[in-house]
């Protein structure tokens, strides 16, 4: 266990000194904009990093270990949390901040791509402190994960089992064994994505600081901006239209950029999920709009339409953007809202949530159980894009499922402490599990997460970062079992 934990506190040092260098830029932010106060802040928040994650790697620089899958549980779940201390840092020092669960919950909000805020008054933060914000809503994205794998060939250490943990359950193709190779590319188009929304925000009207706020908080899904309004704060159509786009290129699986290199459109139109991503969202927004037409919101018709495809995208893809106070909408269309917070985006995505996939396993399985009991000797195997499903997955699919209810209710529980109403307690869990951001009731838009006290602000951390890493990862470090020797 020594050596275990060595060799993730080398790894841990290394992901430590890569932020501190990512702080770079939000110093250059905060001394042109003059907010001396906050660049102090971020420049102690590097040197401390530089610091303690050098120390760390050369102490413990001589040891190599290949992982187990206890090990990448564990290093996976003490990345995303030291991350998330660490990124704490400049909001404390800077004094943006005073409370340091108030900068953890901050972190965490952002490295999980939640989007959650405890700031009222967004406008009042320094914009290099906000860009720091939106750039570990960026780097959560990335995944954590693939900086340390990406790392561990020149550490020593064999990453490929550490890959495990953060596997969809449904994975039916192995598409290189060089799996670097796979995630350089992810890696390039990720950045070149964002470069090209950057570029057409501009275009659009939006200023280069402004762009580069939404384009990072869009491509990760994580929703930040630096208004208090939001993407309200735009009137322009064609940057909604931007926006939208990339949401929906955000909440698709990146791997089929990859394979769309070597097998064309054939990538996209033969994958089910794929498919079925698109059928919800023009589905939802169809009842969406449905809603908001009968309800007489006020509205336009081409606006009711343009708000409603804009929430469907953004709430699926688990971004939390919103182009209107939806928390005014009449039940039904709310109640849509919701259902599409349950779903989030495909696998492999820079989306959260349960994932289409897993949708689509859960009614094919139910599809199944129909057929036997109509014809209980024929044996009829689950299927995916043409390939049968082992027993296995489908299990695992059912079990994340099972565990996703049990989870809801259990933040319900907790949540119901503070006194909110049902409507908030469910929505705020389910929101907080699976990284949406925005909820209904006093908690909805803004900074409405800012009024709890510590211990549920310590706990809806804990769905944060569970329902990033998909619970198991979390759940099952709790076990006995996990902390006995191999």
């Amino acid at each position: 266990m020594r050596c275990t934990f060595g060799a993730l506190f080398k790894i841990v040092g290394v992901i430590t000194v890569a932020l501190s260098v990512a702080m770079v830029p939000p110093v250059l932010v905060c001394v042109y904009y003059g907010e001396n106060h906050a660049a102090s802040g971020l420049f102690h928040s590097i040197w401390v990093g530089v610091i303690v994650g050098m120390g760390m790697f050369l102490l413990l620089r001589h040891i190599h270990r290949t992982p187990t899958v206890r090990d990448g549980y564990l290093l996976l779940a003490t990345l995303w949390i030291a991350a998330s201390i660490f990124g704490a840092f400049p909001y404390y020092f800077s004094d943006v901040l005073t409370n340091p669960i108030d900068a953890f919950f901050e972190s965490v909000s952002g490295f999980s791509t939640t989007g959650a805020s405890v700031f009222y008054d967004i406008e009042e933060v320094p914009k290099g402190i906000l860009l720091w914000r939106s750039m570990t809503s960026w780097l959560g994205g990335a995944g954590i994960l693939l900086f340390a794998v990406a790392l561990m060939p020149s550490l020593g250490v064999n990453g490929t089992s550490v890959a495990e943990p953060d596997k969809p359950s449904v994975r039916l193709d192995h598409i290189t064994p060089k799996i670097m190779r796979i995630f350089v590319g992810i890696m390039i188009s990720y950045s070149i994505i964002t470069l090209i929304e950057i570029i057409l925000l501009c275009i659009g009207g939006m200023g280069l600081y402004d762009s580069f706020i939404h384009a990072l908080g869009t491509v990760s899904t994580g929703g930040f901006s630096n208004y208090n309004d939001g993407i309200m704060h735009f009137d322009g159509i064609f940057i909604r239209v931007v926006i939208v786009f990339f949401m929906i290129v955000a909440g698709t699986n990146f791997t089929m950029f990859y394979s769309f290199s070597r097998r064309g459109l054939k990538a996209f139109y033969e994958d089910t999920e794929f498919i079925a991503y698109w059928i919800i969202m023009v589905i939802a927004s169809a009842l969406i709009f449905g809603g908001l037409f009968i309800w007489d919101t006020g509205w336009t018709h081409t606006g009711e339409a343009a708000n409603a495809a804009f929430m469907a995208v953004s709430t699926l893809t688990t971004t939390g953007f919103v182009s209107d106070n939806y928390t005014l909408w009449p039940a039904f269309a709310q109640m849509i809202i919701v259902l599409l917070m349950i779903i989030g985006g495909c696998s492999s995505s820079t989306s959260s949530g349960n994932k289409v996939v897993r949708l689509v396993v859960i009614a094919k399985l139910v599809l199944h159980g129909l057929q036997t009991r109509l014809h209980p000797n024929v044996i009829k195997p689950v299927k995916l894009n043409r390939k049968d499903l082992p027993n296995d997955t489908v299990s695992a699919v059912s079990n994340h499922m099972f565990l996703f209810v049990v989870m809801v209710f259990f933040g319900v529980f907790v949540l119901s402490l503070e006194n909110l109403n049902m409507a908030e307690c469910f929505t705020a869990s389910i929101s907080l599990m699976n990284n949406v951001g925005p909820c209904f009731g006093d908690v909805g838009i803004g900074g409405g997460f800012g009024g709890f006290n510590a211990f549920t602000k310590i706990f809806m951390s804990f769905l944060m970062l569970a329902g990033r890493l998909e619970f198991y990862t979390i759940l099952v470090m709790l076990t006995p079992g996990f902390w006995r020797a191999n």
